[in-house]
């Protein structure tokens, strides 16, 4: 009778595991049906003055602004999210670190600018590894959730030429609902 009744107990135990492992391989299908997208404005900078002339002229930094959206359905349960932001395409080196954009029409020297998390333009936005993520939260559902991002020329470029600059950067999102 002993024999029987402890058979019994392991094959209960390991149907108790089984039916938990079953949930745990069908939880995650249930969380994968959201989705999250990113989108972006740009960052427009204007005119910049490269030039310093005492008393007259005085190259000084130039800002801009962009609003990052991102947009999630279908959320089942909640989690997270990171939004990175890659290299630039012009320059040397890391191109995270200090980003270029290239002048289109001139040629010459790209001007250095970067793109900021916060308003202080200390932490630079990058991929985790270099400069900080954008994070947020995703509820359950549907959800729209917007972070500003600080963009800046530093000023005293004064070896470029005339032209008009630009460049893309790719933003990634990694999402855990």
């Amino acid at each position: 009778m002993k024999t029987y009744m402890k058979a019994l107990r392991h094959a209960c135990t390991w149907r108790w595991v089984l039916a938990v492992c079953l949930l745990c391989v069908v939880a995650p299908a249930a969380r994968a049906a959201g989705s999250c997208t990113v989108n972006s404005t740009g960052l427009a900078f204007g005119a910049y003055q490269p030039l310093s002339f005492p008393g007259k002229l005085a190259s000084t930094d130039v800002v801009s602004t962009a609003t990052v959206s991102v947009t999630c359905s279908a959320i089942v349960t909640g989690g997270g999210y990171t939004i990175s932001l890659g290299a630039g395409s012009y320059g040397v080196g890391n191109r995270i670190s200090t980003r270029f954009l290239n002048n289109n029409l001139n040629g010459g020297a790209p001007i250095a600018f970067n793109a900021y998390t916060e308003a202080s333009y200390s932490t630079v936005w990058g991929n985790g590894s270099v400069g900080a993520l954008l994070v947020g939260a995703i509820p359950v559902g549907a959800s729209s959730q917007s972070h500003i991002v600080y963009g800046k020329i530093p000023a005293g470029q004064n070896t470029i030429k005339p032209g008009s600059f630009s460049d893309s950067l790719t933003m990634t999102i990694s999402y855990s609902p």
